[in-house]
C-alpha cells in the first residue's frame, strides 16, 4: 500500500469521527451521568479511602473493574469529566482495535478499511460511546486484545505477555459474563484457523486467567457474587422470543434503525432505500470477512455472544447493551470483506462503493439521533435521567445529609453532591432483597428526606403516590418541588416518640390469655420473645394499662429479616379498631420520619 493511500484512509478516520461522532459527543456532555454510571464512580470514590469491592454495589453481578479503571482519575478531575473522558477514550479505542485485528486476520488495507467503518460507526454505538455503561464498552476491548495475541502468534510472545493475555481475560470475565461466550468463540475460532497454542503457551494463559478471575472467586466465596438472570437460560418455549429479541436488538446496533436511548423502545426509522442498501451492504461485507481463515475467530466470537444473547433470560429486543460486544468483531469482519472486493479485478471501486454504502445509512442515522438527544427534554423524558440541581439546592438549604431516592437517581444524588449528602433506595428495586451499599445509613438519620418524582419509579412510590399514603399516615411534613422532582423533608410523626409509656404501667398478653415473656417489655433487641404458635390468622397480642392514658403507638422490635412485616393486622381498642396494615410498601413511621422496605419494627399508630 502508498503512502498517499495510507493519508488517505488516515484522513478518512479523522473526518468521520469529526463528522459523526463529535456532534454528539458536544451535546451530551452536559448531560449528567445516569445512575448506572454513578455506582462505579461512588465505588471510584470509596476505593480510593481503601474500601475495595469484587461486584457492583446494590446487584450481585457485574465486576467492579471499571471502578478500579476510574479510580486515579478522581485526583484529578471531577466525577462527571472523569466519565465522559472515559467514555470517549473507549470509544477511540474501539476504533483502534477494530482497526488492529483487521489487520492481523486479513492485511493493512482490511485494518484502515474496519478502521475507517468504526469511525463512524452506527449510530447506537456513538450513543454508547457517549452514555453508555461501563461494562459494556470495556469488556469487548479486553477480549479483542487476547484475539490479537493469537493472530499474531508468530510475533515471538514471551512467558510475562501470555500470562498478561490470560489476565486480560480473566478480568474481562469478572467484569461482565458476557466476556464468557466471547472468549470461548474465538477459542474455537482459533482452533478451526489452525492457530493453536502450544502447550507451554496454553499453560501461560491460563495461569493468568486464574489470576484475572481472583476477585470473581472471592466474591462467591463471601456470596457477594450469585446466581442472576444474566447467567440464566431461557425455556424451551421462549427461544423463538430469544431469535426475535436478538433480530429486533441487532436491528438497533447494527443501524437498520436507530435507538434513541441506551435500553428501551424508542427508536428512529431509516428511510426505506437505505434500509435495504446498508443490509445488503452490510451482508455482503460480513460474509466475504468470514470466508477469509484468519477471521473464524472474529466470526465464531460473534456467534457465540448473539447465541447467548438469544438464550438469557436476561435479555430482550430493546436491551441493545448486552449484545454491544457483536460491534468490534463485526466491524472488523465488514473491513475485511471489504478489503476482498479491494483485491478482486475493479474491486477498488467495489470495495469503495461497499463501504460507502454502509457509512451513508449510518451517517443519517448520526442525524437522526443528534436531532433527538437536542432536545432538551429527552434525557428527563426518555433516558429517566432528570436535572437534579434545584433538588441538590434544596437539600443544602435544609442541610439533609440523607434521603431516600428512586432507583433512576439515588446514585446520582450521593455524586453530584461529592458525597456530602448520602441517597440510597428505600429497598432494592432492582434486585429485590439483596443489600443496598447505604441503606443503612439513611435509615439511621432522625432527619432524612425523600427525593421522588412526579412519573419515575421502579417500584418506589410516586411523588402524588407518597404524598397520599402521608396523609393516610397522620404527622406532617415540608415539600418542595424542585423541577423534575419532589423533595420531602422536615417530618414529624403523629406521637412523640420520646414519651414512652413506662413498663410497670403495662401488661402483655396473647389474645388466648397466655402471659408472655417480661422480655417483650424491656426494650431491649438483645432479649427477644416468639410467640410459640407462631403467626397466623387469629393470632395476636392483647396489651392491658395499670390506668387510663391515651396512647398514640405501639412500637414492637423485630428481627431485621422479620416476616411480620408483611402481614396483613388490625388494632383494637375497647373492641373498636382504631387502625390497619400494613400500609402500602409497608411505609411506617420510624425514628422521626417515615420508612418503607424491611425495617427493626412494626409501628401501630
Amino acid at each position: 500500500m502508498s503512502r498517499r493511500e495510507r493519508w488517505a484512509w488516515g484522513a478518512s478516520v479523522v473526518l468521520l469521527l469529526i463528522a459523526a461522532r463529535l456532534p454528539l459527543h458536544r451535546a451530551t456532555a452536559g448531560l449528567p451521568v445516569s445512575n448506572d454510571d454513578a455506582i462505579p464512580l461512588m465505588m471510584a470514590e470509596r476505593i480510593l479511602h481503601g474500601e475495595l469491592a469484587t461486584i457492583l454495589w446494590n446487584q450481585p453481578y457485574n465486576g467492579a473493574l471499571d471502578a478500579y479503571v476510574l479510580a486515579p482519575g478522581l485526583l484529578a478531575a471531577s466525577p462527571h469529566t472523569v466519565f465522559r473522558v472515559y467514555e470517549g477514550l473507549c470509544g477511540l479505542a474501539l476504533v483502534l482495535l477494530a482497526g488492529l485485528v483487521a489487520r492481523a486476520a486479513g492485511g493493512e488495507r482490511a485494518g484502515w478499511a474496519a478502521g475507517v467503518l468504526a469511525a463512524c460507526g452506527t449510530p447506537y454505538m456513538a450513543l454508547m460511546a457517549a452514555l453508555g455503561p461501563t461494562p459494556n464498552f470495556l469488556v469487548p476491548l479486553l477480549v479483542v486484545i487476547a484475539v490479537l495475541v493469537a493472530l499474531r502468534t508468530g510475533g515471538g510472545w514471551t512467558a510475562p505477555a501470555l500470562v498478561g493475555t490470560g489476565v486480560l481475560c480473566g478480568l474481562a470475565i469478572w467484569d461482565s459474563f458476557l466476556a464468557l461466550p466471547a472468549l470461548l468463540g474465538a477459542a474455537i475460532g482459533m482452533m478451526a484457523a489452525g492457530l493453536r497454542p502450544r502447550r507451554t503457551a496454553a499453560l501461560w494463559i491460563a495461569a493468568g486467567i486464574v489470576v484475572g478471575l481472583a476477585p470473581l472467586l472471592v466474591a462467591r466465596i463471601d456470596g457477594a457474587s450469585g446466581a442472576t438472570p444474566v447467567t440464566a437460560l431461557r425455556p424451551r418455549w421462549l427461544w423463538t422470543a430469544g431469535a426475535h429479541d436478538l433480530g429486533r436488538a441487532a436491528s438497533g446496533l447494527l443501524g437498520i434503525d436507530v435507538p434513541l436511548v441506551i435500553d428501551g423502545p424508542e427508536r428512529a426509522a431509516l428511510p426505506l432505500m437505505a434500509t435495504i442498501v446498508l443490509a445488503a451492504s452490510m451482508t455482503v461485507l460480513a460474509a466475504l470477512g468470514c470466508s477469509v481463515a484468519r477471521a473464524l475467530p472474529l466470526a465464531l466470537w460473534s456467534l457465540a455472544l448473539a447465541g447467548a444473547f438469544a438464550l438469557s433470560r436476561r435479555t430482550g429486543g430493546d436491551e441493545i447493551r448486552y449484545l454491544f460486544g457483536l460491534a468490534l468483531p463485526l466491524l472488523a469482519l465488514c473491513g475485511i470483506g471489504a478489503a476482498v472486493l479491494w483485491e478482486r479485478r475493479r474491486g477498488s471501486l467495489l470495495g469503495a462503493i461497499a463501504i460507502v454504502a454502509v457509512i451513508v445509512p449510518w451517517l443519517i442515522g448520526h442525524r437522526l439521533l443528534l436531532a433527538a438527544w437536542q432536545d432538551p427534554g429527552h434525557a428527563a423524558r426518555v433516558w429517566e435521567v432528570p436535572p437534579l440541581d434545584r433538588a441538590v439546592a434544596v437539600l443544602a438549604r435544609d442541610r439533609v445529609r440523607s434521603a431516600y431516592a428512586s432507583l433512576q437517581f439515588a446514585g446520582r444524588l450521593t455524586v453530584e453532591t461529592g458525597h456530602a449528602m448520602i441517597a440510597s433506595q428505600a429497598w432494592n428495586e432492582r434486585i429485590p432483597g439483596d443489600p443496598l451499599r447505604y441503606r443503612d445509613v439513611v435509615d439511621l438519620d432522625p432527619r432524612p428526606a425523600w427525593v421522588l418524582s412526579p412519573s419515575l419509579s421502579r417500584g418506589m412510590p410516586r411523588a402524588a403516590g407518597f404524598r397520599q399514603l402521608l396523609g393516610e399516615m397522620g404527622g406532617s411534613w415540608r415539600e418542595d418541588n424542585a423541577g423534575d422532582v419532589t423533595v420531602f423533608s422536615d417530618f414529624h410523626p403523629p406521637y412523640d416518640e420520646s414519651r414512652p409509656v413506662p413498663a410497670a404501667q403495662l401488661s402483655v398478653q396473647t389474645i388466648d390469655s397466655v402471659a408472655v415473656a417480661a422480655s417483650v417489655l424491656d426494650r431491649d433487641a438483645a432479649t427477644q420473645w416468639t410467640a410459640p404458635a407462631g403467626i397466623a390468622r387469629g393470632s395476636g397480642l392483647a396489651v392491658s394499662l395499670a390506668s387510663a392514658r391515651r396512647l398514640s403507638a405501639i412500637v414492637f422490635l423485630l428481627p431485621v429479616d422479620s416476616a411480620v412485616l408483611g402481614i396483613p393486622w388490625v388494632a383494637e381498642a375497647d373492641g373498636v379498631v382504631v387502625a390497619r396494615g400494613p400500609a402500602r410498601y409497608a411505609l411506617q413511621w420510624v425514628n422521626g420520619a417515615p420508612r418503607a422496605g424491611r425495617q427493626p419494627m412494626l409501628v401501630i399508630p
